[in-house]
């Protein structure tokens, strides 16, 4: 059981290094940065700050997720320090808008 804890620990570490770079690097390269990413996969949570250029403070995101099969996550929830991300991510964008596919990279 201690040792699952330490695994999880150590694969969500370099999954939020992992995605910090390639968030930075590649989808938002042009809307600004990710400056603090922290992945929880035994609470299913991500929580990402996000320096956004036109943006005079940082954006707090949580995303509560769920793992549909190893390839494809669900966003269930969205909690935001910006009150209309929030309501846009689970009120108005649709079921299936909120399906991610996982990267071969990421999955492996």
């Amino acid at each position: 059981m201690l040792f699952n804890v330490f695994a999880n620990k150590v694969k969500d570490g370099a999954l939020q290094h992992l995605a910090k770079w390639f968030g930075n690097h590649s989808h938002l390269k042009h809307l600004g940065r990710i400056t603090g990413l922290r992945i929880d996969s035994i609470a299913e949570e991500i929580q990402m700050e996000l320096d956004l250029h036109g943006e005079q403070t940082p954006i707090e995101l949580t995303v509560h997720y769920r793992i549909i099969s190893p390839t494809l996550l669900k966003i269930a929830d969205v909690k935001s320090s910006r009150q209309w991300i929030a309501a846009l991510i689970n009120d108005v964008i649709s079921e299936e808008q909120k399906c991610l596919v996982v990267p071969p990279a990421v999955t492996r």
